[in-house]
């Protein structure tokens, strides 16, 4: 299979998470006068959310096949490598995910005292 199938088949792959980045960049810009942190939060956690997906896209249908054919490494190295970028993936979707839930907290603002009826 040549490189641009593998980088089709890479973003299809992803194509629900990307989708949902680019909403939360959308979002983001049409909150943001009203919400400028939380908009800014949200903005932030989508576009590390689409840096990441590009990335590991890149890595497990690109470069991974790309080393397995090449018979560089061994597969104990590719293991290593392998698990590294998962747990970089992991981690980086770990602070989307805090982001995200900070930007929730943050948007929410101060509760307001319920309206007394009558007055």
């Amino acid at each position: 299979m040549d490189a641009s199938m593998q980088i089709l088949y890479g973003m299809l792959a992803s194509s629900p998470q990307m989708a949902a980045a680019i909403c939360g960049v959308v979002v983001a810009a049409v909150f943001w006068r009203k919400m400028p942190g939380s908009a800014l939060l949200l903005m932030l956690a989508s576009a590390i959310e689409v840096v990441v997906l590009l990335a590991s896209g890149w890595y497990h249908f690109v470069h991974f096949p790309a080393a397995v054919q090449a018979h560089e490494q061994t597969a104990m190295e590719l293991a290593r490598h392998a698990a590294v970028v998962g747990i970089a993936t992991s981690a980086m979707q770990g602070i989307v995910f805090g982001l995200l839930v900070w930007a929730v907290a943050a948007g929410r603002g101060r509760p307001r005292p319920p309206a007394i009826p009558g007055r």
